[in-house]
Order: structure tokens, then sequence, then C-alpha cells
């Protein structure tokens, strides 16, 4: 029988959360939210999902991920301005700081609503999107890091999010996942499911007749890497120009660091740092992660030279 995901509090401590996430490939948050924020995130976002068609047009396998009954759709920064809370969530960096062995940013931010009757997603790693990143098995780097958030209950009945503990540990990744190591993501409003990408699972079979499952799929993604969301076309400067610098970095307003703290050599704007080509232009107190970790890292050579064996 499969391992069931444990459950936290977000009062719990971060870094034994991010240890079973570790562990399991996934964990449950509950309380990952506000009461408040979550009230907010429904009331900016109900116009747009009553509004919005279920389904997609294209081929047979699009349509079997996206789901015939299910609502999908982006840009919620713009949608709902309350939405840079969850981007800003202290957790998910803390997570992706420990996760990514370089810099990030946001692969997508996405309304998911499961009607009533929908199937089942087929199951998948979210790392899939990276083929590369998938071919290198448990050892390979982290693509992306995950959380599917309840803004309504996800219960069994409803479509929870199905997932396979363990899987991201699997010597192969070519293997399908057998019907005893899959386990439905109970959990309240409010919580948060957060996964790694190389974790299998799914939206689940929503077997009620009039219950839509309303979650929020979030993730970041490592800065080398193309994320799923175009986010300065989604979310335009004019919006983003009112959330705080992490918050425009993650949205694509800043640039990306590989091997020099001040040097931008990934989403450039004349070899520049974005920011400068953007008005107003941030005020530049924001130090991204990649930079952080390149700044400690020649902190330890100029410590070495100084201090020779």
């Amino acid at each position: 029988m499969a391992k069931p995901l444990k459950h936290f509090d977000i009062s719990d401590n971060w870094a034994d959360i991010i240890a079973q996430i570790d562990e399991d490939g996934g964990v449950i948050v509950e309380n990952y939210i506000s009461s408040d924020l979550r009230q907010k995130l429904i009331s900016e976002l109900k116009p747009h999902a009553d509004g919005f068609e279920p389904g997609v047009s294209g081929g047979e396998i699009k349509q079997m991920f996206w789901g015939s009954q299910t609502k999908r759709f982006t840009g919620l920064a713009k949608r709902a301005p309350s939405f840079a809370n969850v981007i800003d969530h202290d957790l998910m960096h803390q997570w992706a700081e420990h996760g990514f062995a370089n810099d990030y940013w946001i692969n997508t931010g996405q309304a998911i609503i499961i009607g009533p009757d929908s199937p089942a997603q087929a199951l998948h790693r979210d790392a899939g999107n990276w083929p590369i990143m998938v071919a290198q098995g448990k050892d390979g780097p982290e693509a992306t890091l995950s959380i599917m958030l309840a803004i309504t209950d996800f219960t069994e009945d409803n479509g929870a999010t199905l997932v396979v503990p363990g899987s991201h540990k699997w010597d192969d990744f070519d293997r399908e996942a057998t019907p005893d190591e899959i386990i439905p993501a109970v959990m309240p409003a409010g919580s948060a499911l957060l996964y790694t990408g190389k974790t299998i699972h799914g939206g689940g079979l929503n077997t009620s007749h009039d219950n839509w499952r309303f979650g929020i799929h979030f993730s970041f993604v490592l800065a080398q890497l193309t994320p799923e969301e175009a986010h300065t076309v989604t979310v335009p400067w004019d919006v983003a120009k009112m959330f705080p610098e992490r918050v425009q970095h993650m949205l694509g307003y800043q640039s990306h660091k590989t091997f020099l703290p001040d040097w931008p050599v990934l989403w450039t704007y004349d070899y520049r740092d974005v920011r400068e080509a953007l008005s107003p232009a941030p005020s530049g107190n924001y130090v991204s992660a990649g930079a952080r970790k390149l700044a400690s890292f020649d902190d330890l050579v100029e410590q070495q030279s100084q201090n020779p064996e």
C-alpha cells in the first residue's frame, strides 16, 4: 500500500516540512494561507472562473490532459492582485532556495477548477515539460517545485490530486504507478500540497454531480529553463510594478545570474539587467537567490585564499 502523505501545519518547523518533502516527494501543509487571503482570492477570481468555459480544443491527448470538464486559466497576478501573496510566500522561497541549484522564477500560476463528472487526469511528472531533466532521473537537478493550493476542500469525491509518494526516488522513471501506490491528497480549504517536479501526480476523478473543485497550481522553475507561462505578457509591468521586488523578479522583471553575483547573463536587455529598461525602474534592493548563493561562493573562495592550508 502507498505511504500516506504527512500533514503539517504552517506553524510547524519549516525545515521539518522541507525535509519530509525530500523524503516522500510531497507533503500537505494545512493553513498554508489565511482564511482572509483565501476569501480575497475567491472574490477576485470568481468572476473569471464563472465566465470561463471548461475544456479545450485540440487533439485527444491535449483534451485528456486538460480535462473536458476542467477550467484552467493563468495570469493570476493580473486577475487577482492578492495572488502576489502566494508568489511571495516565505515557505515556498525557503524550499526553492533549498531545492534549486541556482536562481529560479515562476513556472506558472494556474487556476484549475475540476467540474462534476470530470475524468481523472493522466498521471505525470511536472518535470516532464523539460525532457532533458527527466532523462537524468532521480539524481538529476531539480527542475520545478510546485504547490496545489486548495481554494475549496479537496475530497476523494471531488477530484483531490492523486499522488504517488516516493516516486521521485524511483530508479526507473519510465515505469507506471500501480493502483496501490496512488493516494488522493485530501485536504481542507486553505491547505497546500507541496511536491517536487519528480513526483508522479494528477488531477483526480470528480464523481460528484454538483461540486466544482477549485485549486490553484503554482510552481517555480530553475532559472535556466523556460517557464510554461509567459508572465511578462500575462502580467504586464503596469501591474507588476505595484508588487514587492521579489514578486517582480519571479515574474521575469529582473535578470538571472549564473556565475557572478553582479553580472546578469540570462533574460537581459542590451546584456544588462532587464530592470534598467523598466519605467519606473525598481529600487534594486532585492537580491535574487542565485546572486546570494554566488556571493556566498565568492566569500568562501576569498576566505580560502586568505587562509590556505
